[in-house]
């Protein structure tokens, strides 16, 4: 079998819905965290769960923006926290922190990637000109803008 770009997508987005539909039934698992005996806090194992699904869904979903994955993975947190309490395990903030290092820890090397291809692409631009440049953003304003000058020349 011949590894390819596509065979290596499909297999990571395989390995993310593996690893997500884990991480939903160990966090919805009536089982208590200190009967697992691990090594660390509960909130280390939420940062570490939560930095590696986000890092495995934005390397499988590479047509998403990453910030929109990021944010998915912070109500996905606010989530396991509402579904932990409804299984009667604890909910906690410091269990949601954890899962906010966890996803800032994965989404990071993404910013620091596009705030250097920024410095190399667009030295002199300031964030404002960037923006109205972006092309996301510019079809809409230049549709806007196209509505003005319409009514501008009647």
């Amino acid at each position: 079998m011949r590894l390819t770009p596509h065979k290596l997508m499909m297999m990571l987005r395989a390995g993310a819905v593996i690893a997500g539909l884990s991480a939903v039934a160990a966090l919805s698992w009536p089982l208590r965290y200190e009967d697992l005996r691990l090594p660390f806090p509960d909130t280390v194992a939420h940062a570490m769960l939560f930095y590696a699904l986000t890092l495995v869904a934005t390397a499988a979903l590479p047509r998403s923006r990453a910030f929109d994955v990021a944010l998915t993975f912070v109500g996905l947190g606010v989530a396991s926290e509402l579904a932990q309490s409804l299984v009667g395990r604890e909910m906690s903030f410091h269990d949601f922190f954890g899962d906010l290092a966890g996803i800032g820890a994965a989404y990071a090397p993404v910013v620091v990637g596009r705030l250097r291809e920024l410095a190399r692409t667009h030295p002199d631009h300031t964030f404002a000109e960037l923006r109205r440049m972006d092309r996301r953003r510019g079809r809409a304003r230049r549709a806007s803008a196209l509505v003005l000058e319409t009514i501008g020349d009647a």
